[in-house]
């Protein structure tokens, strides 16, 4: 399916989610709730930015695109947020809030929001849409006053989503926040700092919603802080592999893994997060997994002792 088509060097997801005329474009169907699924099975090192748009329509299209880094253009209105906070954290929130709280409050109707990550390599980019997300109410105004971390996310109907890799940047974390009344359609081009030319492959669904099951079908992919999106993986892949290892890449401890291997899956011997202190790594092929032990902490990773797989 998707993932098939992807592409060497940096790509792009473009989603287009197409509603029934009866659904208020400007009332929930958050656009990053559409968007997360699919790219946390699709995404590898090289997925650099997700597009998205909502539209009354009868289908929904999907579009691998290749990504290409052009100058950032002076934009008026771009907020930059700096944190080295979790981004399971309140602090993480406080400090995106910090950023544009002097911001004013768009007017009523739709938004385009473009939101552009520098993470070092650690980081689950992916995980940061979300938490930013939440905390942009002073520019998008509050569901309730009372109600913090609640914005009115709905009324975004163009959402671009760009990372950049800083190999230096440690547990920092920039973004450039940029939100506008939305007049043009998505173009091309971001204003911020990523364009993608259409590779000409188009998936059509309908619902919308259906597109959650794309598989992931090649190479290595990592949830930190991510207990939904590893527990959909296993269902989704029970003849793949898992790397459990600690979040900061300690490879003494570090264990391959059947993905069906009960000190992995199933019910949570630690009754903690799956994805906390151990983060885990997937891959549908053995080979990928030992590929990732060899780049990323450049140790082979020993097989675990209770389901004893093998590489190759």
């Amino acid at each position: 399916m998707i993932a098939s088509a992807r592409i060497n060097g940096p790509w792009a997801l473009r989603l287009d989610v197409g509603l029934p005329s009866s659904r208020d474009l400007l009332d929930a169907s958050d656009l990053d709730n559409y968007a997360y699924p699919l790219a946390s099975r699709l995404r590898d090192s090289d997925l650099v930015s997700v597009w998205c748009t909502k539209r009354h329509g009868e289908q929904s299209s999907v579009r691998i695109c290749a990504a290409l880094e052009v100058p950032s253009p002076e934009v008026a209105g771009v907020v930059v947020a700096t944190t080295t906070a979790s981004s399971s954290s309140i602090a993480y929130k406080e400090a995106i809030h910090a950023a544009v709280s002097g911001a004013a409050v768009l007017p009523d109707g739709p938004v385009r929001l473009e939101l552009s990550f520098v993470v070092g390599p650690r980081r689950n980019w992916l995980n940061l849409w979300k938490q930013t997300i939440d905390a942009l109410d002073p520019l998008l105004g509050r569901t309730r006053p009372d109600r913090a971390w609640h914005p009115r996310d709905g009324r975004i109907t163009e959402l671009g989503l760009h990372c950049t890799v800083d190999q230096f940047a440690g547990n920092k974390v920039a973004v450039g926040i940029y939100a506008s009344v939305e007049s043009d359609s998505v173009g091309e081009q971001s204003s911020l700092d990523i364009s993608q030319e259409p590779v000409g492959h188009v998936l059509n669904v309908e619902p919308a919603d259906v597109i959650a099951g794309a598989d992931q079908r090649s190479r290595a992919h990592e949830f930190r802080d991510d207990d939904a999106g590893y527990l959909a993986w296993l269902a989704s892949n029970p003849e793949g592999f898992v790397v459990n290892i600690a979040r900061y890449y300690s490879v003494s401890t570090a264990r391959l893994h059947h993905a069906t291997c009960r000190t992995i899956s199933g019910e949570n011997p630690h009754n903690g997060p799956w994805t906390g202190a151990y983060v885990k790594v997937c891959a549908v092929k053995s080979a990928d997994a030992e590929e990732w032990a060899a780049s990323t902490v450049r140790r082979p990773v020993r097989p675990c002792g209770t389901c004893r797989p093998s590489y190759g």
